[in-house]
């Protein structure tokens, strides 16, 4: 594959599109991460070369809201009716998610009577922590592989798209929700502000919606950039978030960063006036201001930090290359196509992908056709490329890759900086 050359958009680029937030025709170029592959549309490695189609992967960042986005969408049918990612799979998710219903059923003193309706549900690893308080749950998910393994485990589900349409069915079967949860999937949504009005539809006069989504502050400080693909639409700040919220009805009443996924907004929102405002909400809104996440020169800033990141990994894997070193992707994440995509990282600097998602094993890595194995305790790389980079603690936990490391293995890290982990630690590159 030859090298991707990433470049930093010309100032004052407006994207023809219509804000996905206010609707309004100002949203500048920020980001150009060229045309790639649907990071998920994993290939058969002896499909055609260029088999896969190619879309528009940019970023721009609205004057008017300052709501961040990509501008071109894939039909959301195309995208999610099959997928290839199951929340249980590590074993930091369950625990978050448990930690986080706890919480909730706590806050919100949930029983048997009340219900709780998680949008795009996936195999139902969250709506499982709730079996302890009794409550009604329903996940509601449109992809049928993950939704059938959701409804094998007993956790009651819908196969759908969740929209105004879909809330008015569950309300007929169901009545109203006192709790409505969304998690690593507002940003997804192509129908977005009629999922907004159909969970204002669905809660309780006093229901709560509590959306976790991928922080977009989060993504600036670490240079994330690989959380960008096809299947993020919206990129939130607490302000933007708002901004949608607002125009719905809706406001935030508390607002907390949590650790998962490199750092997600976890919202808890309610009928606007209907519970008071919490500190926590204005530190944020004072601390976001601060940090400049609603000044387009922040994201500017963002394209040219992804460039200085291209550098340093590119050219730390042509060094294991030249010292006849093998290097392996640990995991075959949606946000690795995008790394390595970006990058021009291909099957010359990375040679296969090991992966315990059997959904996985077999195929390919879209664009960069990395091929992805099955990890086996019986052989290793030199080093690994950790695209899953945002579960780095658990891996560095893990007996085994204690082993591997102390027989000479290293973890190479890409995000948030690039460094190199092995026994003695990390070092930067």
């Amino acid at each position: 594959m030859s090298e991707q050359r990433l470049t930093v958009p010309p100032t004052g680029r407006i994207l023809d599109m219509e804000c996905r937030c206010c609707g309004g025709r100002s949203v500048e170029l920020v980001i150009d991460l060229t045309d790639q592959p649907h990071c998920n549309r994993l290939v058969r490695p002896d499909a055609p070369a260029q088999a896969e189609p190619r879309f528009p992967l940019r970023v721009g960042f609205c004057r008017v809201c300052t709501m961040v986005q990509i501008d071109h969408t894939i039909p959301k049918e195309s995208m999610f009716s099959d997928y290839p990612y199951v929340s249980g799979t590590t074993k930091t998710l369950p625990a978050h998610f448990s930690d986080t219903s706890h919480r909730i059923a706590a806050a919100y003193g949930l029983g048997p009577q009340d219900l709780v309706v998680d949008i795009g549900s996936n195999d139902g690893t969250w709506l499982k922590q709730y079996a302890p308080f009794g409550c009604r749950v329903l996940g509601v998910e449109a992809a049928g592989n993950v939704a059938d393994l959701a409804k094998a485990a007993g956790v009651p589900t819908w196969q759908r798209f969740f929209n105004e349409a879909c809330a008015t069915d569950i309300l007929s079967e169901h009545g109203a929700a006192k709790i409505v949860t969304a998690a690593g999937v507002f940003f997804h949504l192509e129908e977005l502000h009629s999922v907004v009005a159909g969970i204002e539809k669905l809660l309780t006069e006093d229901g709560v919606f509590v959306v976790q989504a991928i922080y977009l502050g989060g993504m600036v400080e670490n240079t994330a950039f690989d959380q960008v693909y096809h299947e993020h639409l919206c990129y939130y700040t607490l302000r933007s978030l708002s901004e949608l919220l607002g125009r719905h009805g809706l406001e935030v009443f508390e607002a907390t960063l949590v650790p998962i996924h490199g750092g997600t907004i976890e919202a808890h929102v309610a009928r606007k006036g209907r519970r008071p405002v919490g500190a926590s909400v204005r530190t944020m809104q004072a601390d976001e201001t601060r940090k400049g996440f609603g000044e387009i020169e922040t994201y500017r800033n963002l394209a040219k930090s992804v460039l200085l990141l291209q550098q340093k990994l590119v050219g730390l894997l042509e060094q294991y290359r030249a010292a006849g070193k093998t290097v392996w992707a640990y995991g075959a994440p949606a946000k690795g196509a995008t790394l390595l995509n970006s990058f021009g990282i291909g099957p010359e600097l990375v040679q296969k992908a090991v992966e315990r998602n059997p959904m996985k094993v077999g195929l390919a890595i879209p664009g960069v056709r990395i091929p992805i194995a099955e990890e086996r305790a019986d052989e290793s790389p030199s080093a690994y490329l950790v695209l899953a980079w945002n579960f780095i603690d658990e891996f560095l936990k893990n007996p085994a890759n204690i082993a591997y490391m102390a027989q000479g293995g290293e973890f190479i890290v890409p995000v948030p900086k690039v460094e190199v982990v092995g026994a003695a630690g990390p070092r930067a590159v």
